[in-house]
């Protein structure tokens, strides 16, 4: 388990000027997301109190917060670490994403203008997004449009549970977007977002929820090659550094 504070460097900058648990929280996952702060970081309440220029009382909030939003997990007599994704983990996101999406298709039956307009502004948003060629900008994008199809099925509790695994799918999608370089060639996955919209706003269920299933299947068994690639280099480092330790026991001391 690392125990670095580097990726918390310069969090006082901002919030010096904003101040709470909530905005503290929010700019450690967007470190989080985009890989300053790596997994497996320990997260202690005094670094985040002195790198944010916090009350301690304040910094206890803050990963109070984080641990909620899924991203870190609190170990008794550990502390706060940042969650190392594994393959399995991805592929239990995908398939709650899959069931609560497909929800919302399954409802929707013929769009009210609102929640066509919704659709439509998330579709433009989208394309926008992945003209600016930016990572952060191009996730929440996707999550956006996604949210706003499980917001179909018109019940709170889904989108709070949905709400609640979107910063998992916000990591893998960003892990898969610098590794696979998605934020070059975003051309498939904006064309797919407009033909679920328009079998959406045709009222073609059916049509929606079949491109729908391809497209998370798709990019869910992306993102499990991608972290099963990651968990192998994670084992092949922790491996090699065990047989160097070995071999330095057995050199015996260095005069």
């Amino acid at each position: 388990m690392s125990t670095d504070s580097a990726g918390l460097v310069g969090l006082g900058n901002s919030l010096h000027r904003r101040g709470s648990a909530d905005q503290l929280a929010d700019e450690i996952l967007e470190r989080i997301v985009n890989g300053q702060i790596r997994p497996g970081t320990s997260l202690r309440e005094a670094a985040l109190a002195d790198a944010g220029g916090v009350s301690r009382n304040t910094a206890r909030e803050t990963l109070r917060i984080l641990v909620a939003g899924g991203l870190v997990q609190h170990y008794p007599q550990r502390g706060a670490v940042v969650c190392e994704l594994g393959p399995d983990d991805i592929r239990d996101i995908y398939r709650l994403r899959m069931i609560m999406e497909l929800e919302g298709v399954r409802v929707a039956g013929q769009l009210h203008p609102d929640q066509q307009e919704r659709l439509r502004q998330a579709v433009e948003d989208f394309e926008a997004a992945a003209a600016s060629k930016d990572v952060a900008h191009l996730v929440a994008a996707d999550i956006s449009f996604h949210s706003r199809i499980v917001e179909l099925a018109g019940s709170p509790r889904l989108n709070r549970f949905y709400r609640s695994i979107a910063n998992e799918v916000r990591f893998g999608f960003s892990v898969v977007s610098v590794l696979d370089r998605e934020v070059e060639q975003p051309g498939p996955l904006i064309e797919e977002h407009r033909q679920i919209f328009l079998h959406l706003t045709q009222g073609d269920t059916t049509a929606a929820a079949e491109l729908l299933t391809a497209h998370l299947r798709r990019f869910g068994e992306r993102l499990y090659e991608v972290f099963s690639r990651l968990d192998d280099d994670r084992e092949n480092t922790a491996t090699s550094g065990h047989r160097n330790e070995k071999r330095a026991s057995a050199a015996g001391p260095v005069a």
